[in-house]
């Protein structure tokens, strides 16, 4: 009788920890599923792009409680470094069917999100109650709202364009040709898909240009740019931007070709290997010839020093920095050039780069080319360069800066900026630590529960 009543004291507390549990376990659910679906309802979310300075980011609720915060994270996609941000609206406690929005600044003095790039971004949506909405990731394509754009896709290349079909057409062959002949000659492959916007004039193009001043925007007609790692735009169709196209697309070649994490290639090597992808250069040549008789040419070791800031400076520049690249091509063959970017990425400064693979430093050099041009030699003092010439593509800055923090405006006054994914992974550790504290306490609580309903029942029957 003892054990009967020792049996039945053990089914009821087993009973009753099982019963434990399941309230328990169903009270976490219960809170888990209000957080995600019954107290915020995602009806629509959405970006659009304004014009060349700003996207509207537009998220619609139906929602039962009172919404507190609204937080925006977004991330510019990019081949090497995704650059994000955040931006927080203050709901004020507003509840069921409402719209909120928040505008990015994309082109101020800084930050510079260019017209073409991928966008990805989600929401989090906090309610009084203590509900959490997060959404679902989503891409978009920035363009320029104030045109109808059209799409051509071949293969690993993109055009975006409006207007003229002939446009979309042109960049692509272009496109094709240049990635074709300049990977050839450096012997490189660009391993990501490459983008070109295709603006019909240059004032269209305008406002999606990032400003270098009002006196070299002035001066200077910018015909199209490397804007981001695998992104060109091509400001000017009237003339022939075919062959702007081949430039800027030669960039994202010698970019994989020659910059590095340390080393990088000299602005003229880069300009002159562009020039060298187009059909044509005769107006280079016309600038680089006044330029050769009044004895005005730049020395390629201090390049950069007084960078080119008008239309005539700019040209010579150009047509020296072409009919260099040439003059080593033709002097010392392709694989001498190739193996000289692939020397510059690895690490080396330009002048130890030219030691290594010609065996003579940049004045050496300079000087050999300067004969070739009918000019004399001269002596140099040696001089020390510490870092090599920056890099500077056509006309315009042509990355989105990356390894930097952009900042965003808020509706609340609040500014949380980040690097891509380092928030996300961050967020979601501490909500996975937070969420494993949780399961931890209430395990215990249903443990501490059983035993006392156990020990309980037990004294009851053995009296």
């Amino acid at each position: 009788m003892t054990n009967l009543k020792i049996n039945k004291a053990l089914v009821v507390s087993l009973l009753l920890s099982i019963l434990t549990i399941l309230l328990v376990t169903e009270k976490s659910a219960s809170v888990a599923q209000a957080q995600t679906n019954n107290d915020i309802n995602l009806i629509e979310s959405k970006a659009t792009g304004i014009d060349p300075k700003k996207i509207l980011f537009q998220i619609t609720l139906d929602t039962s409680s009172s919404i507190q915060e609204i937080e925006l994270n977004y991330v510019v996609e990019s081949p090497e470094t995704n650059v994000g941000g955040t931006q927080i609206i203050d709901a004020q406690g507003k509840s069921g069917y409402q719209v909120f929005s928040t505008e990015l600044s994309t082109n101020d003095s800084s930050r510079y999100i260019p017209i073409g790039v991928t966008i990805t971004y989600h929401w989090i949506i906090k309610s009084d109650t203590g509900a959490l909405l997060t959404t679902e990731q989503q891409t978009y394509v920035f363009l320029d709202g104030r045109f109808d754009w059209k799409k051509k896709q071949s293969d690993n290349i993109v055009v975006f364009y409006y207007g003229d079909n002939q446009r979309g057409t042109t960049g692509i062959g272009a496109t094709k040709d240049a990635l074709e002949s300049v990977s050839d000659l450096l012997q490189v492959k660009v391993p990501y898909k490459v983008t070109v916007v295709i603006w019909d004039t240059e004032r269209n193009g305008e406002a999606a240009q990032r400003s270098r001043g009002s006196t070299f925007d002035a001066a200077v007609s910018t015909l199209g740019t490397r804007v981001a790692t695998d992104l060109v735009h091509i400001y000017e169709t009237r003339g022939d931007y075919a062959d702007t196209t081949r430039h800027e697309i030669a960039h994202i070649v010698t970019h994989v070709a020659g910059d590095g994490s340390i080393g990088k290639i000299p602005s003229w090597l880069d300009e002159g290997t562009a020039v060298y992808a187009q059909k044509n250069t005769t107006g280079r040549k016309f600038a680089l010839e006044q330029a050769v008789r009044q004895d005005n040419l730049f020395r390629p070791k201090t390049e950069g020093v007084g960078a080119p800031n008008t239309s005539e400076t700019v040209d010579a520049f150009y047509g020296q920095s072409h009919a260099m690249v040439v003059f080593m091509i033709n002097t010392w063959g392709e694989q001498k050039f190739s193996e000289l970017f692939s020397v510059i990425k690895a690490g080396s400064k330009p002048d130890g780069a030219f030691q290594t693979v010609y065996g003579i430093d940049l004045d050496n050099f300079y000087n050999q080319y300067r004969i070739y041009e009918g000019l004399a030699p001269i002596e140099f003092q040696k001089i020390e360069i510490k870092s090599p010439p920056k890099t500077a593509a056509t006309q315009v800055p042509y990355t989105i800066a990356t390894g930097t923090k952009i900042t965003s405006d808020t509706k609340a006054n609040k500014e949380n900026s980040s690097m891509g994914d380092s928030d996300t992974s961050t967020s979601k550790e501490t909500a996975a630590n937070s969420n494993s504290t949780r399961a931890l306490v209430v395990g215990l609580i249903t443990v501490v529960l059983a035993l006392t309903l156990g020990f309980v029942s037990y004294r009851l029957v053995k009296r």
